[in-house]
Order: structure tokens, then sequence, then C-alpha cells
């Protein structure tokens, strides 16, 4: 009964074990290759056998490469990157393939997997591992095996299950720098035959990796824990049932964007100049909460912005911003899972609920300003009610966020001070539920089959929050000061709603349903054949809205007196819209396992997959405004050929498996900051590559291992205008900076003299410094396409290497075992654009070691460690801004030298 409770369902993502050996314990006593079967297409199979790209850890394996979170597993994995995205969500990819887009809306290239259940909003950032039966990473486009389909690969962590065999638990503590405390445990208890419960948990606490040195404080810390719940019942012998509930919760000051980096642009009408990376802080008066406030002249803020960098640490870990970061999420998991074992076949059904929020808060600027500002003297003279609500104190006020988008506006005031000040909400609430059911076969003869069914709905909520004191001044004072001085009505005691930019996907409902399954024929005694299939139908349904300064659908300013009713019912400049797709994708695998003189065991194998992804709808905005911008975008394609070999070799003491892959895609999706936000289009392209994975055990006391990977990636007839340098260094043009929404767009010269007009313009209507309207033959433009043909993708680096070495002593009353790991990875581009050197993320490496001693009887063990040995603060991904934020860029660096010491106690 237990071994059935036990056994893994058929599907790759689900049974992949690799041998001990390769998983690398760091409490084995024996450095040999072991073979370990696997339950794979109802029969035992070692992982050497499954024709697939697999790369797959247990626990043993997890603790020995120091793999405690998503962010470790690019040092192991062949052609894995990460990188923090820069709101709620992460960019796992593989082999080029991941998260790119920025919408609410958009599916994930790489499938993220807790026990076989795809999750649609995974928090992969926050996730700490504990109690990890195993961690598998399967490479390439998936989805005739099991629930929902994806393009670049599969990640699944299948957690412990509870044992009716025998109680048993662990209890481990941790102390290292940055007053780390982190204490992890579990504990399996049978309750007879039939009935077994687990529990596990983990609480990480520490201090943070950043200075801020406006406050003194140090951020990004955690303050986070899980707790987990595993039941299993076996009503009868064929029979099993499975149940695990988690939570997790954190409330800390983790950063969403560590740093921001630019090279002032004096002008103003850029912000950062694009020529390199610099800590500089941009140009004020190219940004909108900037401009705006400035237009009001000597009725604005006092004194005028100025450009001042000199407040900009020198240091990827030290940051100077006014407010400190606030962090919260939080996430329940709930999966049931039924495996009934028929005569010939077995049945395995999986439900599931999913359920997680997600706010983060912090300084939009990272930058504080010495300089202190105050209201302007006029208004008490000019506007007595505006200055007598909002300015009495002689400080500005700064809006909170509202249901109503009416900031200060409509009375809700998050604080007030003597500085411009400006802060980001990112936020976003997930529910989801599951349902899949699968039938695998067990015949004696050449074909076996599996076939099954899979739903999945979703709803999730987005919200994303510019807020600023500069905005929220402007859209009091200028309703309320006289039309003759430049004021917009001059009526005191009004105000102009949405003073704060608020993206928000009020709903966006996916519904997903899709049958699939594979057949398996052996051809002869070493040659089979897989064909699989799958039938996708994905509806996906948004309710979503942009606001910033609101127009009625006359296109009048909207105008609210102060402190209204925060539920009176505005103007609302919502979307709502319906998109489905269906679609047949498949594979077909053909592999071949000789017995060969040279080697112990030998699998070759070649094949060819469709995968495909939904498109989506891009991020709320105003059409009046942006007229020539796409509101969807259309899903990709890819067509997928891979050809590989794994072989044992040396008396099973050589593990060698090599892949090599090539991607055709259409309409690959790919995104790029435009019009406020982030917008996402598609691209042809092309990937190709080669792994290599390596194992070899030359005594009993050493254990190698190696892994290098070889990436080329090319976007194919593609063009896009770089906001970066929109004009692209062409004299025929001139740039201009809108002065009412800071966005940035070029005047065309077609042939004719530069014309004479102020720089600061605007886009919609320009004109000549005389005041006349721009004549022809000049046009205005967003700008001049760069050809992105041949262009590598971002987070793609074209070599990575992995390597690692670990020696145990078998002493009398204790073994010692010791590790070394290192991981190098080549240059990479942080924007499709691939401008040198502003995009180019420079190649990097990272060593980490672990030395570990552990009582014979397995009992007890201590071990030490550190990771990022020479303290590296290399970048793992960037976000580049709009050009109403003034073009500054957000980079995610690599985590610091981490060190200390470890104790466990198993009983």
């Amino acid at each position: 009964m237990a071994g059935l409770a036990l056994k893994k369902r058929r599907n790759p993502l689900a049974i992949a074990i690799v041998t001990a050996c390769a998983l690398g314990a760091a409490t084995q006593t024996r450095a040999q290759l072991e073979e370990v079967l696997v339950t794979a297409q109802k029969r035992s199979e070692n992982l050497q056998n499954i024709p697939i790209a697999i790369t797959a850890f247990d626990a043993g394996a997890m603790q020995a490469r120091q793999i405690t979170s998503v962010q470790d597993l690019r040092l192991s994995a062949p052609n894995v990157s990460y990188s923090k995205g820069n709101f709620t969500g992460s960019n796992f990819k593989i082999r080029g393939i991941g998260q790119d887009l920025v919408a609410a809306t958009s599916d994930a290239g790489v499938g993220i997997h807790v026990n076989d259940v795809p999750l649609q909003d995974p928090r992969l950032y926050e996730t700490e591992y504990y109690d990890i039966d195993q961690l598998v990473i399967l490479r390439g486009p998936q989805g005739t095996l099991y629930g929902r389909n994806s393009t670049g690969g599969a990640v699944n962590m299948i957690t412990s299950r509870a044992s009716v065999d025998e109680m048993l638990g662990n209890i481990e503590g941790q102390y290292g720098n940055h007053d780390t405390i982190r204490v992890k445990g579990m504990v399996n208890i049978p309750l007879g035959d039939t009935l077994a419960l687990r529990f596990a948990g983990i609480s990480l606490q520490r201090d943070g990796y950043t200075r801020n040195l406006a406050t003194g404080n140090d951020i990004d810390d955690r303050d986070q824990w899980s707790l987990r719940g595993s039941l299993l019942w076996l009503p009868a012998d064929n029979t099993a049932i499975n149940f695990m509930a988690s939570y997790s919760d954190e409330n800390s000051s983790r950063t969403r964007s560590p740093k921001q980096l630019c090279h002032n642009d004096p002008s103003g009408l850029l912000g950062c100049l694009p020529d390199k990376l610099a800590f500089d802080a941009v140009n004020p008066l190219a940004q909108l909460t900037g401009i705006i406030p400035s237009r009001l002249g000597p009725l604005g803020p006092q004194p005028g912005l100025s450009n001042d960098t000199s407040g900009v640490p020198r240091s990827m870990r030290e940051v100077a911003a006014d407010t400190d970061p606030q962090y919260s999420s939080d996430e329940t998991l709930a999966i049931l899972r039924l495996e009934h074992q028929f005569q010939h076949h077995e049945l395995t059904v999986i439900t599931s609920y999913h359920d997680t929020s997600l706010r983060s808060q912090q300084d939009y600027t990272m930058n504080s300003s010495p300089v202190q500002f105050f209201p302007s003297p006029l208004l008490s003279a000019l506007a007595p009610v505006t200055y007598a609500t909002y300015f009495s104190d002689n400080k500005l006020p700064i809006s909170a966020p509202s249901r109503t988008n009416t900031g200060i506006v409509g009375g809700n005031i998050a604080g007030r001070s003597n500085s411009l000040d400006g802060y980001d909400i990112s936020s976003a609430d997930s529910r989801q539920y599951t349902f899949e059911a699968n039938l695998a076969s067990n015949y004696e003869g050449r074909l076996n089959f599996i076939g099954g069914v899979f739903a999945l709905e979703a709803d999730i909520d987005n919200d994303y929050w510019v807020i600023a004191n500069g905005l929220d001044y402007f859209s009091v004072v200028l309703p309320a000061v006289p039309i003759s001085l430049g004021g917009l009505v001059g009526v005191d005691g009004l105000g102009w709603v949405s003073p704060s930019f608020h993206s928000t996907t009020r709903n966006y409902r996916l519904e997903s349903a899709a049958a699939f399954g594979e057949a398996y024929y052996q051809l002869n005694d070493t040659t089979k054949l897989t064909a699989g299939l799958r039938y996708t139908r994905d509806k996906k349904t948004v309710h979503d809205a942009a606001y910033l300064f609101d127009f009625d659908a006359e296109g009048m300013p909207v105008l609210q007196a102060f402190g209204a009713d925060e539920d009176l019912a505005l103007v609302d400049p919502t979307r709502k819209d319906s998109e489905e797709w269906k679609e047949w994708t498949g594979r077909v695998v053909l592999d071949w396992s000789p017995e060969m003189s040279w080697s112990d065991a030998s699998l070759f194998y070649a094949s060819y997959s469709r995968g495909y992804k939904g498109g989506g709808f891009n991020p709320a905005f105003d059409p009046r405004e942006f007229p020539d911008t796409a509101f969807t975008f259309k899903p990709e394609f890819v067509n997928a050929f891979e050809t590989g070999t794994k072989n044992q070799l040396m008396g099973n003491r050589l593990q060698a498996n090599l892949t090599a892959f090539y991607y055709d895609y259409s309409d690959l999706q790919i995104s790029r900051v435009v019009n406020r936000t982030s917008f996402n289009e598609n691209t042809d392209a092309e990937i190709y590559g080669l792994e290599s994975e390596f194992v070899f055990a030359p005594t009993t006391n050493w254990l190698l291992n190696a892994n290098v990977s070889l990436l080329q990636t090319a976007i194919r007839d593609f063009s896009a205008v770089d906001t970066r340098d929109p004009t692209q260094g062409r004299s025929d043009t001139t740039l201009l900076k809108d002065n009412s929404n800071a966005s940035n767009c070029v005047v065309f010269h077609n042939g004719a003299p530069a014309p004479d007009l102020p720089q600061l313009n605007s886009c919609t209507a320009p004109t000549l410094s005389n005041g006349s309207p721009l004549p022809a033959p000049y046009d205005v433009g967003t700008g001049v396409s760069a050809d992105l043909g041949g262009n590598e993708l971002k987070n793609s680096p074209s070599t990575t290497v992995s390597l690692g070495a670990q020696y145990t002593w078998d002493l009398e009353r204790a073994d010692v075992s010791v590790r070394l790991d290192y991981y190098w990875q080549d240059d990479m581009w942080g924007r499709e654009f691939n401008r040198d050197p502003i995009d180019r993320i420079d190649s990097f490496d990272v060593w980490n070691a672990q030395a570990t001693l552990t009582s014979n009887e397995k009992s007890w063990y201590i071990s030490a460690y550190i990771k990022n040995i020479t303290d590296s603060d290399a970048l793992a991904g960037m976000y580049l801004t709009d050009p109403s934020s003034g073009l500054f860029t957000n980079v995610f660096p690599i985590e610091p030298r981490l060190y200390g010491i470890t104790l466990g106690y198993n009983f």
C-alpha cells in the first residue's frame, strides 16, 4: 500500500528522479552512480531512459548545492536564467523563453507547477524551499502529458508526501550574516497502516542587504514564514488519496526594484542619456511629476526644480530613498490527489485551489533631494480655499490610493512633507481552481497510452500606481487660480481628478480547457515511437482602466469639489473585452536504446514539438491619447526540434548527456515600454543551442559534475522605436518633449531645414518659436524605427558553465563532505534593442562552498556555508521605464555574499 502511495505518476514532470550521484547529496558516503528506478509509462525506468531534456534535484542535492530559492536554480540547471520583474512577477527563462511580458493577461513561457498543478500567478520571488521531495526542470515545449501547456519548458516542485512506513522528523536551524535566522522542520506521523500525516514549516528573518542613507535603515530584509500539512489515506490496496495544504505569509521591506541607474541628461528632453548606465539621478524636468508642477511657474512649488545628481549613492547596495519599501504577500494552496490502480490502467485525478495576494510600495525614484520645497506664497491670496485646505501648514500633501482615484481632491491624503516625493505601488490578487484527470495504460504488449482532460479557472486583479505630490499640487492649484494667470477654470475649491497614474485590471478571467494524450509504440526491443496530441481552448476576459488627469467623453477635464464622497461615481474610462483561442499542438519522439560496446547504457532520441501560448490584452490606455497602439497581442507558436543522447559509461562511473535543439518561433511575444507603460507585441524569432551535463565519480570519495550550455537567439524581421533614442541620431529630425504628458516625439524635417521650435512643446500640435503651428512639410511621429533583425532576446546568455566538486571522508564516527561550486555566464542583453553598452549586462561568475559533518547514524549534521564568495553585485536583469518617468533603468543585482552555520537533527 505504501508503495502505491509513494509512486509517482508516469508524467516526467512528476516522476523524474535523478541518480543519487547526479544529485550530489551532501551526506552520501559513496560517490558512485547508482541506478534509481522511476515510474514512467507505467513501468520502472531510469531517468536516463526518458527521451526528454530533464534536470532534477532531490532534497539532498538541493542541500548540497545550496538551492534555497528559485534564484539558485540558474546556477545549477542548463540554459536557465532568472530575474525579478519590475512589478509583481518574475522572469524564469529556459532557453531564452520566459515571462518577458508586462500584462495581467499574459501567460508565462515556462510553466510553474507544484505537485503537477500549474500556477497562473506563482510567488516565485518569495518562495523558500523546504521539505521538498524533488525539483524537476523540463526544457522545451510541454503540454501533451499534463495540465497547462507552455512553450519554453516547465518546473515542477514536488513536496514530500506523508508516509505510513515510519515516524520520522527533522529540525534545522541556521544563523548567518545580516542576522539571518532560518528555522525549518518537518514531522511524519503514521496513524495506522492506512493513514498518515505530515507537517512542515519554515521561518526566515534577516536584516536588509541594502542601506537606505536617507532614513538610516537597512532595507530589503525578510520576515516571512510558511506552513504545510499533508495527509495520506489508503482506503484500499489499490487506491491512494493525498491531500496537501500550505499557507505562506510575508511582511518585510523587500525591494521590488533594488536600484535605479541613469546617466543624467542635462537637457531634460530624455531624463537619462542613452549612452551608458551610471549612478546619477534622472533629470526631474524630464518627468511628468516635474513638468506638470513646473508649468505653474511662480504658482508652483518653491523653489523651482533643479537638476541635482549629487545625492545618489555610488553603490549597488546603497540607496537614498525618502521612504523605506513596504512588502506584504500571502499564499494559500490546497491540492487533492486520487490515484487508483486497475489491473492494466492507473487513474489519477487532481483538483486544486490557489489564492495569493501581494502589495509592494516603494519610493519611485529611490532618490532623496536635499532641497526643501514649499507651496507658492501667492496661493493664499489667489486661491484662499485651496491654500487653507491643503497648504496652511506650509507643506505639500501626497495622495493615498483610493477606489475612485480622487486622490487628495477626495480627501485621500497619505502624508505631508517639504520634499517633492513620489512612490509607486504594485499589487496583485489571484484566485484559481484546476481539475485534471488522466488514465494511463500498463499493457504488456507493444502499445501503451496516457489520456487526460484539464480545466483551469483563474481570476486576477492587478493595480499599479504612481503617486507624486507634484501631480497632487497641480491637480488642486491649476483649477483654482484665475484663468488670466494660467488657471484651468478659475474656481477656488475644485480639483482635477485623477491626480495619480493608476493602471488597474479590475478583473481578468482566464478559462482554459484541454484534452491531451500520448501513445507509445515499441517498434522493437530497442526502438520506441511516441506520438502526443493536445487540444486547447483559452478564453480571456478583461475589465481594466487607466487613470491620470481624467477627461470626460467630450474631452473636458473631470473636476471635483474638495473632499467629495469617495463613493461618488466619476467618469469611467474602463475597457471590457473578451478573446478566445482554440489550438491543436503535439509532439513526436523516436528513441533508440542500443547495446553499445563502449557504454553501459545509452539512449538516443529525436523529437518534434509544436508549442502554443495564448494571446492577451495590452495594459489599459486612453485610445484618444495613443491612437496607434494595439489593444491586443497575438498567440505565439513554436516548432521545436530536439535531438539528444543519455549515456552511462566507465562501469557506470560517468554519466554524459548531450542535447541539441532548434526553435522556429512565429509571433513570439515581447515587451517594450511606450505610452507610460509596457506594451506587448509579436515578432518571429529563432533559437538554437547545445547542452551538456556530466557527472563523474572517479573514486568512492570524489564526485564531479559539469554543465556547459550554448544558446543563440535571434529576432527576425522586426523594427520598433527605441524610447532611449527616438531619433536614432539622425540629423534630419528634432526631438521634442511633450509639455502635458512628458512623452517624447520626433519632428521629421522631410528635406526642409531644421525648424525653429522649442523642444519642450506639444506632440499633438507643436508650435514654432513665434507661436504659429508647425507647417508642411514637417510632420510628427513617435520616432525613428530601429531594425531589431538579428538582435538577441533579453536575459539569454550565449554561454553558461556550471562546475561542482565534492569530496567525502568516511571517518570512524562521522562523515565529512566538502563541496565547491562555480558558475559563469556570458554577457547578455537587458532589452531586445541590444544597444551597447547601456543594454548590455556584463558576464559574471559565482563561487559557492560548503562543508558538512554528519554522524554515521545520520541523526545530526552541521554545515558551514558561503554563497557568492567574491561578493559580486552582478546584474541578473533590468527594466527601462517610460519617457514620462525620465527613462531611468531599474536593475536587479544578485544576492551579496552570504555565510553562516546550519545545525540539523533527524529523528
